[in-house]
């Protein structure tokens, strides 16, 4: 009989134990979500940077095809940053994305036509992008 409750107090304290680090584990788990989704969205705030200051240096050097490849490439990350900032409810934020991406999409236009003016459309995105903030 001592070892029946014997067993049956170290099948509570387990199972008491096991809800504690459950509950432990599960409370830090939204603080590393945003953690994560606030990497990300400075991943992509960072990669379309990096395609517009690359189609830049194409217009730069009169390379027309390659600056439109970049400008494409921009648009991926850009459209995931809106997309996060839209579903966070953060419309201004959305909006200057959005903005942003307008622009890139007409400096795309702009050096299919050969005209060196996509250059000064890529430094509004850019600044358009730099104005964002992504911290929640």
């Amino acid at each position: 009989m001592a070892r029946g409750k014997l067993v049956l107090y170290v099948g509570i304290a387990l199972l008491v134990c096991l809800g504690i680090g459950y509950v432990w584990g599960a409370s830090s788990r939204g603080t590393i979500q945003a953690a994560l989704d606030d990497v990300r969205q400075q991943l992509d705030v960072a990669e379309a940077r990096g395609h517009i200051l690359d189609a830049r240096v194409s217009l730069y050097n009169i390379n027309f095809g390659d600056a439109s490849r970049h400008f494409e490439d921009a648009k991926a990350p850009l459209r995931r940053v809106k997309e996060r900032f839209q579903s966070g409810r953060r419309s201004d934020e959305a909006n200057r994305i959005d903005a942003a991406l307008r622009t890139v999409e007409e400096a795309q236009r702009l050096s299919g036509k050969m005209d060196p003016t996509a250059n000064a459309k890529a430094g509004e995105a850019l600044d358009a992008i730099k104005v964002t903030r992504w911290v929640p």
